[in-house]
């Protein structure tokens, strides 16, 4: 090889060397410089798209505290029976029982529904079950339930 070269003119040479150079330059280039560039534009672009959503969430966040704080009714007796009537046609009784707690029977009702209904209460409320007393009745998941809230 190096007799092969030696043989060469010197703008034989010269254009071998310069095409070498334009070959491995172009190597270094498309191999490892664009991938990295066009990656890092990428991960630019995924960043920002994260910082809209973090943006849009804690604005979201701020907004749900808002309306959860203005939205709860003042007593516990009004927040019980507004949650009650969005249950469909049950037949209830609600008493009060002092200022802190409240006594609510169900001639019958769905099982389901009526955990669904206490986990609803206690997840947007904190409204918590101080004594609770269920029966089976004959259909299925239905139950027959006499509970106090506080």
């Amino acid at each position: 090889m190096k007799q092969w070269f030696s043989q060469l003119t010197l703008s034989e040479r010269r254009a071998i060397i310069l095409g070498g150079i334009v070959v491995i330059s172009a190597s270094i280039y498309f191999l490892l410089w664009e991938p990295f560039v066009v990656s890092h534009k990428q991960l630019k672009n995924i960043v920002a798209v994260q910082k809209n959503n973090l943006a849009w969430m804690q604005i979201a966040a701020n907004e749900v505290l808002q309306l959860r704080n203005t939205s709860t009714p003042k007593n516990l007796l009004s927040l019980v029976d507004n949650s009650i009537r969005k249950l469909n046609k049950i037949d209830k009784r609600i008493e009060p029982k002092g200022n802190q707690e409240i006594l609510v029977s169900f001639s019958t009702i769905s099982f389901t529904e009526l955990i669904g209904w206490l986990a609803k209460l206690y997840s947007q409320h904190q409204v918590q079950v101080s004594n609770i007393s269920i029966k089976r009745q004959p259909n299925p998941d239905q139950v027959t339930a006499k509970l106090t809230l506080q």
